[in-house]
């Protein structure tokens, strides 16, 4: 019995023992709690930083883009621009060149007609003489 009574005991102990140690981490620390609500602000507070960052390198990608879109939106109106009057000029030079060319060709088709009915009235006169001279031989 006096064996059980030391067992028990020496069992109790060491229950005891198990619960009274304190634990390695500071749980029950005062400032414990304190200190890893630090920790998490200061964490976020980094996290918050580099996003920043990256928003800000973000913010200057789009805005060097937006930039260059305007520029060449710029560019591609003022291209339009000048394509647009040489089309006016071309369209004006061609209309020029038709007309004159359809002038000279009608001047040139006028002169011909003249001098052919001119021929074909030489021809009729010539032919009226040779007839009466044939008729009067």
């Amino acid at each position: 019995m006096q064996l059980q009574k030391k067992s028990v005991f020496l069992l109790l102990n060491v229950i005891v023992a198990i619960c009274a140690r304190e634990p390695s981490s500071p749980i029950c620390s005062r400032y414990d709690y304190e200190e890893r609500l630090l920790e998490r602000v200061l964490r976020n507070e980094l996290a918050l930083e580099t996003t920043l960052n990256d928003i800000l390198k973000t913010n200057a990608k789009v805005v060097d883009a937006l930039k260059q879109l305007k520029d060449g939106k710029a560019n591609v109106d003022s291209t339009l621009a000048v394509m647009e009057k040489k089309q006016i000029e071309i369209e004006s030079t061609l209309s020029d060149f038709v007309n004159n060319a359809s002038h000279n060709m009608n001047a040139t088709l006028a002169a011909n007609v003249g001098a052919m009915v001119k021929a074909a009235s030489d021809i009729k006169e010539n032919a009226t003489v040779t007839l009466q001279q044939l008729v009067n031989v």
